[in-house]
């Protein structure tokens, strides 16, 4: 089980799917769990816990199959923290966590780029500052500066950290 974790424009839903693609493991993402099971909901916390839920079980079963996983959500509260730690205990399964950290000017840059979300329509220029100067980085993982590096490198150096598959 390989966890993306970090603020909204850090690049974790790119890390996460190029991860995927290289290791042919499902890629689940919380915010396209939430808008296929809720999809016209306001994007609430309890709209993301139901979502962190259904993605966590969906994990359960796929590592029960003997297959891996990749999650890639902000995992900024302790208790979907938590569902992971339980996730990998039933399964008998490690989660390697991998943070993208990044700065708040360069979020709002690459929010600005992107324009408006079409998953997270709550999202804006001050709300993607405030989420990422608040964002409750663990460091018990891999820590990528996706300020200063690529996607690409990002790619490497998940690669490289990471236990071979």
């Amino acid at each position: 089980m390989i966890v993306i974790a970090g603020p909204p424009c850090s690049g974790k839903s790119t890390l996460a799917a190029d991860l995927a693609r290289r290791l042919h493991l499902p890629h689940l993402a919380m915010d396209a769990v939430r808008r296929r099971l809720l999809p016209d909901a306001a994007h609430t916390r309890t709209d993301r816990r139901v979502a962190y839920r259904a993605m966590h079980w969906a994990a359960e079963l796929l590592l029960r199959a003997g297959a891996g996983v990749i999650l890639d959500a902000p995992y900024g509260h302790p208790e979907d923290r938590q569902e992971l730690t339980q996730v990998a205990a039933s399964t008998g399964v490690s989660a390697r966590l991998i943070e993208c950290r990044v700065s708040p000017p360069v979020a709002v840059a690459r929010f600005r780029q992107r324009g408006a979300d079409a998953v997270r329509l709550d999202l804006n220029e001050k709300l993607v500052e405030r989420l990422v100067r608040q964002h409750p980085y663990t460091n018990s993982g891999l820590l990528l500066d996706t300020d200063s590096l690529s996607p690409a490198a990002c790619l490497l150096r998940a690669e490289s950290w990471l236990p071979i598959i």
